[in-house]
């Protein structure tokens, strides 16, 4: 039975309970060789004795130990020792994070604002990207994982169920590894967990820490497991961002292959969110959607988002989820293309025209123009500023419609013989003062300035490489022992190193 004043492997002495899990109990303790304070994590008896769980107490020392990050805690020993009150014990050494998990935080301030909610998403984002990176899947994210310090900084914590994905599984087959408020529908069905899973569970925790409850709830954890895979999450408070709601939207999604892969590019969206922006479509939902079939009709996923300049934004987004196989033939019959590239059927009573009457067609409609092209110069017509131009107007410039009235002096001669192109065509037809008599060099940009009306694209969001620096700003509880630097965690109700 472990107590106040107890050492572990004649090291560690543990001091205050931090807090009491399914697996085991974690301890602030003092390293009595280094004198520093450390938390120690010790499983409990029943489940040391099993050398399936000590198997995987150990891999989580190794595989957390590899990651070496600001924001995951870090893991500096590991050990197993024989007590004689307590029988075989294996504990893991680990950081001990001054300040408070987000659970406790939610209970206290109900919901983050949406600045503090979208940098905690985007931190802990951050440090996935780099487990995931080293092929560790954290299995259990949750609000009690995620530790928040007095300076803003956010830490996961107790990779207790993680798992090295090119490792031997650890669990046994069937068995679900997870919390139910915050599993991923493949867990909850017993599937494998992936990077994808972990994101499903972060989205989770935003969806709570920005709206204040939960998405889901029930009597049991099987039946809010259970919710997770069959249940459409309710909507978000409508104050949120558009952009805020749908980046949750997308995180939450059923199927794995339609939501952001790691937690490195789910970070990336969280700070295109943050710059103002819609969040991107996950990268592999694409290629998810699976190629098309011959004469069959499909409605793809959204393409990339395009930035609007100020001004221009266009009203709430909407999604437009992959309807399944065989029913998008009646989903909108009316806008619907025909897959190959035949022309269109005409309507019945019509005959189609004949390529004879196709071709006169054509050359009567290049007289025209070119007749409309002539009088047009002879009789000085003014430059169409208009953004909309006219037919006759669009066969002469292909360069942007405010510099393609000016002509090149080869093309006016075929008009006007007698006199020269440049000096004779508008004299007799502009009583009023024109400045823009079509000299060449004063104003005709060269077709290299097209590029100025181009409107920005996705290259242009926001980098997605930020530095490393805090910022979330949380008012920490007030308490006589707010000078000292555990004081956020000196309750017992209010642990402060995740939950074993």
């Amino acid at each position: 039975m472990l107590n106040n004043g107890a050492m572990i492997a004649d090291r560690y002495r543990l001091q205050r309970l931090i807090a009491t899990g399914g697996m085991g109990q974690v301890w602030e303790a003092l390293d009595t060789r280094l004198d520093r304070r450390v938390a120690v994590k010790v499983l409990k008896a029943e489940f040391s004795a099993d050398p399936t769980f000590r198997h995987r107490f150990r891999t989580e020392a190794k595989t957390t130990a590899q990651l070496n990050h600001p924001g995951i805690a870090g893991i500096y020993d590991y050990g197993e020792t024989y007590d004689p009150s307590a029988g075989e014990t294996a504990y893991l050494v680990m950081e001990l994070v001054q300040g408070e998990p987000l659970n406790a935080v939610l209970n206290r301030l109900g919901k983050l604002s949406v600045g503090q909610g979208l940098d905690m998403l985007e931190q802990t984002g951050r440090a996935l990207e780099v487990a995931h990176a080293a092929g560790v899947v954290h299995r259990d994210v949750k609000p009690g994982n995620i530790l928040v310090t007095p300076t803003g900084q956010v830490k996961i914590t107790d990779f207790g169920i993680a798992k090295a994905v090119d490792a031997s599984p650890v669990t046994k087959t069937g068995m679900v590894m997870g919390t139910a408020q915050y599993i991923a529908p493949e867990q909850a069905v017993g599937e494998d967990a992936t990077a994808a899973s972990d994101v499903y569970s972060l989205g989770v925790v935003g969806y709570e820490a920005l709206s204040g409850q939960r998405p889901f709830a029930g009597d049991g954890a099987i039946t809010v497991a259970m919710k997770h895979v069959r249940e459409t999450p309710p909507p978000m408070p409508g104050d949120l961002p558009p952009n805020v709601r749908e980046l949750i939207e997308i995180t939450m999604g059923k199927d794995p292959n339609l939501r952001y892969a790691s937690g490195g590019e789910f970070a990336d969206a969280v700070a295109a969110v943050r710059a103002g922006h819609r969040p991107p479509p996950p990268r592999n939902a694409g290629a998810a959607a699976g190629p098309l079939t011959e004469g069959a009709t499909r409605v793809l996923p959204p393409g990339p988002t395009v930035i609007l300049p100020a001004g221009q934004a266009d009203g709430p987004t909407v999604r437009y989820n992959t309807p399944p196989a065989g029913a998008s033939t009646a989903a909108a019959p009316a806008t619907m293309m025909n897959s190959g590239a035949g022309e269109a059927t005409p309507p019945p009573g019509k005959k189609p025209w004949t390529t004879s009457q196709k071709a006169l067609a054509a050359l009567g409609a290049g007289a025209v123009l070119l007749g409309g092209a002539a009088i047009w110069l002879l009789f000085g017509g003014e430059p169409n500023t208009d953004p909309v131009r006219e037919p006759v107007t669009s066969t002469f410039a292909p360069a942007p419609p405010v510099t393609t009235t000016t002509q090149q002096p080869t093309t006016t001669t075929q008009f006007v013989p007698p006199p020269p192109p440049v000096t004779t065509t508008p004299e007799p037809t502009t009583p009023e003062p024109t400045t823009t008599t079509p000299e060449p060099t004063t104003t005709t940009p060269e077709p290299t300035a097209e590029p100025t009306t181009t409107r920005p694209t996705r290259t242009q969001s926001p980098t997605t490489t930020r530095t490393w620096f805090p910022t979330l700003d949380l008012p920490f509880p007030e308490n006589p022992a707010q000078g000292r630097p555990d004081a956020t965690r000196s309750a017992p109700a209010t642990p402060s190193q995740g939950q074993p």
